[in-house]
């Protein structure tokens, strides 16, 4: 294991924190709560910013446009392979226009990731392309046209949050797509998504490559269609479905039901169930494959206090394959997302607010995974459990409002009985910070 500079690392992490802090003085509500980006399983349609507004607004006149840097450090060490760690400053420019007769809007974003430090030698930490290398991309730039009030379809460069379709925001910049996409958006009752996929940039790239290259299958330009329903009811039961199909390459069907029971006044158990299945179509473009998983999450939330178990199982014909981002098993963690094939995996969990700390508000939640694989067979890979924390600071008072600090640390630990086995620790602290210029 690689010994890294204790004075280099705290110098670095103090930078971190500091710099977007002391170099604005505006700042936007922060995007969010506390939340594990690894577990996006929401079946949603159209962003609501996009299409919830009724009023009539000026398409100049109130437009806007927004800084939000983002600096990420993440070191990782490992036992036996090479290590990762990198430091990035960075985030996206986003302009929003205001609505032209209440039926059209732009929104165009621009997003970066400048290398403050990174080895060559100690590359890997996806805060960067390849090299490592700083880069800068027009992540978005999209029309959306409203037809009837919530409903609404936008063509271009867009993000999409929708299971094994997304954003995948957990690096220096997300995933964003070139597609065409149409939906409603409703926080109750039914709603509904659908559209069609040509290109996607990936979360350390920055260029838009076709939907099968990116699956693996390289020098192919097949695209992907898709089409999803979710229904909310008044006592907050979710319902919600969707199908996507990587044409020639392969299908992913997901569905969920979650619902939550009110035990006495301010406690609550939420009970979930996911299904996940996939299987190769057409031409195989990367090969023949059939599989599924199961997973499912009972949490139960007091005041403060939230402590949850979780199970999943994956069939042994085949991994579940997440080309474009936004992994949707409950146990998807920092690190892993516990769906390789024939896995059996169980998490137990906690979080905590801590309500006002100093300037902002805190809260902290860990999360331990077990998975357990085949030891033998074609499926056969190391078992390993990943121990994770997480705290989050939302700062709220005076230069410092709206800042988020972000620290995360994970240590997986793998059973050192397979060749391949690997333990390690990774570490991270991410600071968000929003600042309107219009």
């Amino acid at each position: 294991m690689a010994t890294r500079n204790p004075l280099l690392v705290a110098w670095l992490l103090s930078t971190a924190v500091a710099a977007p802090a002391t170099a604005f003085a505006q700042q936007q509500v922060s995007n969010g709560h506390d939340h594990e980006p690894n577990q996006q399983n929401d079946v949603t349609g159209i962003s609501p910013e996009a299409t919830q507004e009724t009023e009539k607004s000026s398409f100049f006149g109130d437009s806007s446009l927004v800084l939000k840097p983002r600096s990420y450090y993440l070191d990782r060490d490992r036992d036996t392979k090479a290590d990762s760690v990198g430091w990035a400053l960075g985030g996206a420019l986003e302009y929003k226009s205001g609505w032209l007769s209440d039926w059209l809007r732009f929104n165009a974003t621009v997003y970066t990731s400048q290398k403050l430090y990174g080895p060559e030698d100690e590359d890997g930490t996806g805060l960067f392309k390849p090299g490592p290398e700083s880069f800068t991309v027009l992540g978005e730039a999209n029309f959306t046209v409203r037809f009837a009030e919530n409903h609404g379809l936008r063509i271009g460069r867009q993000r999409f949050e929708l299971p094994y379709l997304g954003s995948h925001d957990i690096r220096m910049t997300p995933n964003t797509f070139e597609g065409v996409a149409i939906g409603n958006t409703s926080p109750q009752g039914f709603g509904y998504m659908a559209g069609y996929v040509d290109k996607i940039k990936g979360k350390s790239d920055d260029e838009f490559v076709s939907m099968s290259h990116a699956a693996g299958a390289k020098g192919t330009d097949e695209g992907l269609g898709f089409a999803g329903a979710r229904y909310v009811s008044d006592a907050g039961t979710t319902v919600g479905a969707i199908y996507q199909r990587t044409f020639d390459t392969f299908d992913t069907v997901f569905a969920k039901v979650e619902h939550p029971f009110e035990i006495i006044k301010g406690s609550t158990i939420n009970a979930n169930l996911q299904y996940t299945g996939q299987q190769s179509q057409g031409d195989e473009l990367i090969g023949a494959f059939d599989t599924s998983m199961w997973a499912a999450k009972v949490e139960l939330k007091h005041g403060p206090y939230a402590w949850r178990f979780g199970a999943s199982t994956t069939e042994d014909d085949h991994g579940i394959i997440k080309p474009f981002g936004n992994p949707a098993n409950y146990l998807s963690v920092i690190v892993d997302d516990f769906d390789r094939a024939g896995e059996d995996a169980y998490m137990l969990g906690f979080s905590m607010n801590f309500g006002r700390v100093g300037p902002g508000d805190m809260s902290a939640f860990a999360n331990i995974v077990h998975g357990d694989t085949p030891e033998t067979g074609p499926a056969a890979s190391a078992d390993e459990t990943e121990y994770d924390l997480t705290l989050d600071w939302r700062l709220k008072e005076g230069w410092s409002e709206r800042i988020w600090l972000r620290a995360r640390a994970a240590y997986i630990d793998q059973d050192n009985n397979f060749a391949s086995a690997d333990d390690f620790l990774d570490f991270r602290i991410i600071v968000n910070y929003d600042f309107t210029l219009l």
